[in-house]
């Protein structure tokens, strides 16, 4: 018995700025398409996934073709966060597990010419990106890094998901972590390489590391959990490209602020711009976040819920997180003091107003 399913490799790229979803739409016409995230597990009745926009890639001509004339397609979702998923897709089916690994390397053709998978990716993401020139809501100009991630998803293994996790979890980890000598790896890094591992059924499992998962699925229902592994990756590019931002924007207010202290007491304006402009990123940044945090809102004990937070744990959402948020504080103090700053030189420039129409008015009584 062969393993048989396929390579899956994710791709999430920012798009400079968060999107307004209505002009998005009308930009983007017939390359909409309706997309229904399903799942064969019971969850509450209440739950719903996020509704990014599904996109029809075949306008754009691809003419998609694997190397070795694996079986490919490419998906992609476009989400409000103002970031593209993309995902291509090789079908598989292997005499073993660690065979699998070479889809991760594997090119495409695009119109007859070979292309890496980042270069086929940067293809689609210009040209939806053009589409899109009109639908920005705030622009984040920050150049960061797309996330990239693999998901082996396998329909049939011989034993089945039973024999993986009780004899194979040495063959699992090397698979995950690219490595090429399962035998030689110590049953400490076996263990925590597949440590956060779930199933539902007694023959699934889903298995997840930092850039890699493994899934098993003889019913072929995963999509609900592919969607999953892209929404974290999803959260983990626009984390670090909040983080970067805010790195920025503190450079230069702390800059303006050092500046803002050699000024006259009489040129306050601008003050009333670092004002503005930070009232502006605070008030960008918390919209933002908020938009982000929306799109990933599995609550309860259901198992895609249990797989998200999973994924969250490997990918240290929470460490990002939380470095986001003292940043957005800093910004926030930052802001306070300015604004201290400013209303302190008004008052001073005030109380020499005062002081000198007193003397005018001194000045004017002795000369009258």
């Amino acid at each position: 018995m062969k393993f048989k399913g396929e390579a899956v490799l994710h791709g999430v790229f920012d798009l400079g700025g968060t999107l307004d979803l209505v002009k998005a739409r009308a930009a983007l016409g017939a390359m909409l398409v309706e997309e229904t995230i399903a799942t064969t597990r019971a969850q509450p009745e209440y739950a719903n996934f996020a509704r990014p926009l599904p996109l029809d890639l075949s306008a754009l001509g691809l003419e998609l073709r694997a190397e070795d004339d694996t079986p490919l397609a490419v998906h992609a979702r476009l989400y409000e966060a103002g970031a593209i998923a993309l995902m291509l897709r090789f079908r598989a089916e292997e005499d073993t597990l660690a065979a699998f690994a070479r889809y991760q390397q594997l090119d495409a053709f695009v119109r007859g010419e070979r292309k890496r998978r980042v270069e086929l990716f940067r293809i689609i993401v210009n040209a939806v990106k053009q589409l899109l020139s009109d639908a920005y809501e705030d622009a984040f100009d920050v150049d960061i890094d797309p996330e990239k991630y693999v998901s082996y998803c396998l329909t049939e293994a011989p034993g089945g998901a039973a024999a993986l996790r009780r004899d194979g979890r040495a063959g699992v980890a090397a698979l995950i972590t690219a490595e090429n000598r399962p035998e030689k790896l110590s049953a400490q890094q076996i263990e925590e390489v597949t440590r956060i591992a779930f199933s539902y059924y007694d023959d699934d499992l889903a298995v997840l590391h930092w850039d890699a998962a493994l899934v098993i699925e003889p019913n072929a229902a995963y999509e609900d959990l592919l969607y999953v592994i892209e929404v974290a990756n999803l959260q983990l590019l626009m984390l670090r490209k909040y983080d970067r931002y805010l790195d920025i924007r503190l450079e230069r207010g702390y800059a303006d602020f050092e500046r803002l202290h050699r000024r006259l007491p009489l040129l306050y304006g601008r003050q009333r711009d670092m004002v503005r402009e930070l009232a502006e990123v605070r008030m960008d940044m918390a919209k933002t976040t908020d938009e982000l945090e929306n799109t990933a809102k599995f609550f309860g004990d259901w198992y895609v819920a249990r797989v998200y937070m999973g994924m969250a744990q490997r990918l240290h959402l929470g460490d990002y997180e939380k470095s986001v948020d003292e940043k957005l504080e800093t910004l926030n103090t930052l802001y306070q003091s300015v604004l201290s700053e400013t209303q302190t030189r008004q008052n001073l420039v005030l109380e020499w107003a005062i002081v000198i129409l007193i003397l005018l008015e001194v000045v004017m009584a002795f000369v009258r």
